[in-house]
């Protein structure tokens, strides 16, 4: 890992490792219980170490400083108060601004997703609709052809029926004679 980003410094009083991720600038050595205040900074984000100012977070790309609003100086993201000025600095405001970046990141998200399935849905939909169609039509046309097939049998019956008509009458006739 690049020195200017660290995730462990050595206490400075017994040199045991540190993780600064659990910490704030305000550090406490578990080994020997000395207090001091980190030299650099640490990323509000992914907790990590930064000994050099930098504007954002070179491990996730977070930004390390805001501006004071009351006399413009760059400031880090964890100070409570302006370097230059002492004007409170509203971490909360801050923390509501990623907050509200988030929500609408994952409801651009979330819509992308349902627009997506509704695509999905309504593809599927309409293959189902052309299978479903596709079956109707080879239903209709087996139809139209048992309907053929039965009138075709009907006039064949009819027309061995008539021929048997015929012939009783011409036995008939012929008998009478």
């Amino acid at each position: 890992m690049d020195n200017e980003f660290l995730t462990e410094i050595a206490c400075p009083n017994c040199l045991a490792p540190i993780d600064v991720r659990q910490h704030s600038q305000h550090v406490t050595c578990e080994a020997c219980g000395s207090q001091f205040l980190l030299e650099g900074h640490i990323c509000p984000n992914c907790h990590t170490y930064h000994r050099e100012p930098r504007a954002i977070c070179r491990q996730c790309g977070q930004p390390l400083t805001r501006i004071c609003p009351k006399c413009q100086t760059a400031n880090w993201t964890g100070d409570e108060y302006c370097q230059k000025c002492g004007a409170a600095l509203d971490i909360f405001e801050m923390l509501q601004k990623v907050d509200a970046r988030s929500r609408a990141e994952k409801l651009n998200e979330q819509h992308a997703h349902i627009r997506q399935l509704k695509e999905e849905e309504e593809l599927a939909s309409q293959r189902r609709m052309a299978e479903m169609m596709a079956i109707e039509e080879e239903r209709q046309q087996e139809l139209a052809r048992q309907q053929a097939a039965s009138r075709q049998h009907d006039q064949k019956i009819l027309l061995i029926a008539a021929v048997v008509v015929v012939f009783i009458l011409l036995i008939a006739a012929i008998a009478l004679l």
